[in-house]
Protein backbone atom coordinates (compact mmCIF):
# COMPACT_ATOMS: atom_id res chain seq x y z
CA UNK A 1 0.00 0.00 0.00
CA UNK A 2 2.00 3.03 -1.17
CA UNK A 3 -0.59 5.66 -0.30
CA UNK A 4 -2.48 6.00 2.94
CA UNK A 5 -6.21 6.25 2.32
CA UNK A 6 -8.10 9.18 3.86
CA UNK A 7 -4.96 10.71 5.34
CA UNK A 8 -6.03 13.54 7.70
CA UNK A 9 -5.86 16.87 5.83
CA UNK A 10 -4.91 18.74 9.02
CA UNK A 11 -1.78 16.59 9.44
CA UNK A 12 -0.87 17.03 5.80
CA UNK A 13 -1.29 20.79 6.15
CA UNK A 14 0.80 20.86 9.32
CA UNK A 15 3.68 19.12 7.55
CA UNK A 16 3.37 21.42 4.54
CA UNK A 17 3.37 24.57 6.68
CA UNK A 18 6.37 23.40 8.75
CA UNK A 19 8.48 22.72 5.67
CA UNK A 20 7.52 25.94 3.91
CA UNK A 21 8.34 27.95 7.04
CA UNK A 22 11.58 26.05 7.69
CA UNK A 23 12.84 25.37 4.18
CA UNK A 24 16.60 25.08 3.73
CA UNK A 25 18.33 24.95 0.42
CA UNK A 26 21.59 23.15 -0.14
CA UNK A 27 24.23 22.45 2.43
CA UNK A 28 23.82 25.61 4.55
CA UNK A 29 21.61 24.68 7.47
CA UNK A 30 21.17 27.42 10.10
CA UNK A 31 21.75 26.88 13.80
CA UNK A 32 18.59 25.63 15.47
CA UNK A 33 17.15 24.03 12.34
CA UNK A 34 18.38 20.50 13.11
CA UNK A 35 16.78 20.47 16.54
CA UNK A 36 13.48 21.75 15.12
CA UNK A 37 13.59 19.25 12.24
CA UNK A 38 14.15 16.20 14.43
CA UNK A 39 11.67 17.22 17.13
CA UNK A 40 8.95 18.18 14.65
CA UNK A 41 9.22 14.95 12.70
CA UNK A 42 9.32 12.80 15.85
CA UNK A 43 6.11 14.40 17.05
CA UNK A 44 4.53 14.37 13.60
CA UNK A 45 5.18 10.70 12.85
CA UNK A 46 3.93 9.67 16.28
CA UNK A 47 0.65 11.52 15.81
CA UNK A 48 0.24 10.31 12.22
CA UNK A 49 0.98 6.71 13.23
CA UNK A 50 -1.47 6.95 16.15
CA UNK A 51 -4.15 7.93 13.62
CA UNK A 52 -2.97 5.16 11.28
CA UNK A 53 -3.29 2.54 14.03
CA UNK A 54 -6.69 3.91 15.06
CA UNK A 55 -7.84 3.38 11.47
CA UNK A 56 -6.82 -0.29 11.75
CA UNK A 57 -4.27 -0.05 8.95
CA UNK A 58 -1.40 -2.52 8.74
CA UNK A 59 1.67 -1.22 10.63
CA UNK A 60 4.01 -3.30 8.51
CA UNK A 61 3.62 -0.76 5.69
CA UNK A 62 4.88 2.12 7.83
CA UNK A 63 7.59 0.36 9.85
CA UNK A 64 10.94 2.17 10.05
CA UNK A 65 13.67 0.82 7.89
CA UNK A 66 16.31 -0.86 10.07
CA UNK A 67 18.90 0.69 7.76
CA UNK A 68 18.98 2.64 4.53
CA UNK A 69 18.11 0.25 1.67
CA UNK A 70 21.11 -0.68 -0.44
CA UNK A 71 19.46 0.63 -3.62
CA UNK A 72 19.39 4.08 -2.01
CA UNK A 73 22.89 3.76 -0.56
CA UNK A 74 24.14 3.05 -4.11
CA UNK A 75 22.73 6.30 -5.49
CA UNK A 76 25.32 8.85 -6.65
CA UNK A 77 23.93 11.43 -4.23
CA UNK A 78 24.27 9.19 -1.16
CA UNK A 79 26.95 10.05 1.39
CA UNK A 80 28.05 6.76 2.98
CA UNK A 81 30.66 8.46 5.15
CA UNK A 82 27.96 10.69 6.64
CA UNK A 83 25.72 7.70 7.28
CA UNK A 84 28.60 5.88 8.95
CA UNK A 85 29.19 8.77 11.34
CA UNK A 86 25.46 9.03 12.16
CA UNK A 87 25.13 5.29 12.81
CA UNK A 88 28.50 4.43 14.32
CA UNK A 89 29.53 7.63 16.08
CA UNK A 90 26.33 9.30 17.30
CA UNK A 91 28.23 10.62 20.34
CA UNK A 92 30.34 12.74 17.95
CA UNK A 93 27.37 15.15 17.73
CA UNK A 94 27.37 17.28 20.86
CA UNK A 95 23.79 18.48 20.44
CA UNK A 96 20.58 17.33 18.82
CA UNK A 97 20.81 20.40 16.59
CA UNK A 98 24.25 19.34 15.39
CA UNK A 99 22.93 15.86 14.52
CA UNK A 100 19.91 17.22 12.65
CA UNK A 101 21.94 19.84 10.81
CA UNK A 102 24.44 17.15 9.77
CA UNK A 103 21.69 14.82 8.49
CA UNK A 104 20.49 17.67 6.29
CA UNK A 105 23.76 19.37 5.29
CA UNK A 106 25.37 16.05 4.30
CA UNK A 107 22.43 15.58 1.92
CA UNK A 108 21.62 12.18 3.46
CA UNK A 109 17.98 13.11 4.12
CA UNK A 110 17.43 14.74 0.73
CA UNK A 111 19.09 11.88 -1.15
CA UNK A 112 16.97 9.29 0.65
CA UNK A 113 13.77 11.14 -0.33
CA UNK A 114 14.89 11.76 -3.93
CA UNK A 115 16.10 8.23 -4.53
CA UNK A 116 13.12 6.60 -2.80
CA UNK A 117 10.81 8.66 -5.04
CA UNK A 118 12.60 7.29 -8.08
CA UNK A 119 13.08 3.64 -7.12
CA UNK A 120 9.62 3.20 -5.59
CA UNK A 121 8.02 5.23 -8.41
CA UNK A 122 6.43 7.59 -5.90
CA UNK A 123 7.34 11.16 -6.90
CA UNK A 124 5.15 12.40 -4.03
CA UNK A 125 7.73 11.19 -1.50
CA UNK A 126 9.94 14.05 -2.68
CA UNK A 127 7.20 16.68 -2.30
CA UNK A 128 6.85 18.28 1.17
CA UNK A 129 3.21 19.06 0.49
CA UNK A 130 2.08 15.44 0.06
CA UNK A 131 4.93 13.15 1.24
CA UNK A 132 3.16 12.12 4.49
CA UNK A 133 0.46 10.35 2.44
CA UNK A 134 3.09 7.79 1.39
CA UNK A 135 3.88 4.81 3.57
CA UNK A 136 7.54 5.19 2.54
CA UNK A 137 7.66 8.55 4.34
CA UNK A 138 7.24 6.71 7.68
CA UNK A 139 9.92 4.16 6.81
CA UNK A 140 12.32 7.04 6.11
CA UNK A 141 11.42 9.18 9.09
CA UNK A 142 11.16 6.19 11.42
CA UNK A 143 14.76 5.37 10.46
CA UNK A 144 15.81 8.98 11.10
CA UNK A 145 13.98 8.94 14.43
CA UNK A 146 15.88 5.77 15.33
CA UNK A 147 19.11 7.66 14.57
CA UNK A 148 17.81 10.35 16.96
CA UNK A 149 17.17 7.67 19.61
CA UNK A 150 20.65 6.24 19.11
CA UNK A 151 22.10 9.72 19.66
CA UNK A 152 20.04 10.04 22.87
CA UNK A 153 21.37 6.70 24.17
CA UNK A 154 24.96 7.44 23.15
CA UNK A 155 25.05 10.89 24.74
CA UNK A 156 22.67 10.34 27.65
CA UNK A 157 20.72 13.38 26.45
CA UNK A 158 17.17 12.14 26.37
CA UNK A 159 15.19 14.90 24.69
CA UNK A 160 11.62 13.95 25.57
CA UNK A 161 9.49 11.07 26.74
CA UNK A 162 9.48 8.37 24.08
CA UNK A 163 6.61 6.35 22.75
CA UNK A 164 8.03 3.29 20.99
CA UNK A 165 7.89 3.28 17.21
CA UNK A 166 7.26 -0.06 15.52
CA UNK A 167 10.45 -2.02 14.98
CA UNK A 168 12.62 0.54 16.81
CA UNK A 169 15.77 -0.95 18.19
Amino acid sequence: MPFIPNFPPQLLEEHRIWHHANHVNGTFVPVGWGDRFLRFHRSFIRRALAWYEQEGLDNRYVAPWPQVPEAIRNAPCYNRAAESRIVNQPQSFSTLDELGRFIESSQVHACIHQTAARIYREPEINDFDVAPRSTVFYSIHGLIDNWYSNWERATGQRQEARRPIANAD
